[in-house]
């Protein structure tokens, strides 16, 4: 019985060599090696094309490579039986928490504005609004909206979150604002100096981010997506950029990556645009992940990770 990697050739080979390293007798291959297909029984990948699994008749499970698992459940033809499992990393959600923290300072201590004046030589101070008087709020319940919150508030930058329906955060979180539902989005945004999406996508996400939602921001707000990339309606986040009613953007994740040369990021003024490099799963962890995940599908047990299809995670 063995893997199978099914990942881009540029991606593939440092989950190839962490899944060999940890379990040196145990058959890894990828999608162009050749292997008995009838052999495979945990397919690590981020997307399936579209007769894979049919094609792996002995298949037990379905491992993404970090917590994201949209693109597998987008498959139509993935069997409703079949366990799909997202990778949590600790260390991937501090590397997001200082991304969106980094982003966030940059904008909240003007530092695209000192830049601009250092390429003049001029020399002018401006006046500093403390960060206890920002507010930021985290769409996002999760472990890494968790991470985001914890390194906000170390700075001093009041948090509030929101989610879908309301889940109990950790003792040390457990008095920070929570919002839910429409209702509590509206109180959220309106209350946001820099509104910060680190939302799975699902259908109720999709498009989450639009002209109506993000006109709700206060004028001068500031957005940092590290959320999916179809979450965000492109065409309203220019519009308002270019009104002046948003004061910038950062952007790690696209609806098409990367993003063609064409694409109005690349070279708007007040975006910055990232190639989605917020945070990745160590490849250990994930490759121990699969190796864990099997174990236990072997023994008749149920590995950890499994997702919540109707959640979507």
């Amino acid at each position: 019985m063995a893997i199978r990697v099914h990942l881009p050739p540029r991606f593939a080979e440092p989950y190839l060599a962490a899944l060999r390293q940890a379990a040196p007798d145990l058959p890894i291959w990828l999608d162009g090696d050749p292997h008995d297909p009838a052999q495979v029984e945990l397919l690590l990948a981020w997307s399936l094309t579209p007769g894979l699994v049919a094609s792996l008749p002995r298949l037990r499970a379905v491992c993404s490579i970090g917590a994201g698992v949209d693109k597998l459940l987008a498959a139509p033809d993935l069997p409703p039986e079949l366990p799909v499992l997202r990778v949590s990393d600790p260390q991937q959600n501090q590397a997001i928490a200082q991304y969106v923290l980094a982003c966030a300072l940059r904008h909240l201590r003007e530092l695209p504005r000192y830049e601009a004046q250092q390429a003049q030589a001029h020399w002018r101070r401006h006046p500093q609004r403390p960060l206890a008087q920002c507010r930021l709020g985290l769409l996002g319940q999760g472990a890494v909206a968790q991470a985001v919150a914890r390194a906000a508030q170390a700075l001093g930058l009041p948090v509030a979150l929101w989610g879908r329906g309301p889940r109990p955060l950790p003792p040390d979180l457990a008095g920070l604002r929570c919002e839910h539902g429409e209702a509590g989005l509206a109180r959220l945004l309106a209350d946001s100096d820099v509104l910060v999406c680190t939302l799975p996508l699902t259908p109720a996400t999709e498009s989450l981010l639009d002209r109506a939602r993000l006109s709700q921001l206060p004028r001068g707000a500031y957005l940092i997506q590290v959320g999916r990339g179809e979450q965000l309606v492109d065409a309203d986040l220019r519009a308002l950029l270019d009104e002046g009613h948003l004061a910038g953007a950062a952007l790690d994740v696209y609806r098409v990556e990367p993003p063609p040369p064409e694409h109005w990021a690349w070279r708007h003024p007040l975006v910055f645009a990232s190639p989605h490099i917020a945070g990745e799963a160590r490849h250990a962890l994930v490759a121990a992940t699969c190796l864990d995940a099997l174990r236990a599908l072997r023994e008749g047990r149920t590995p950890a990770g499994v997702v919540d299809r109707t959640a979507g995670y």
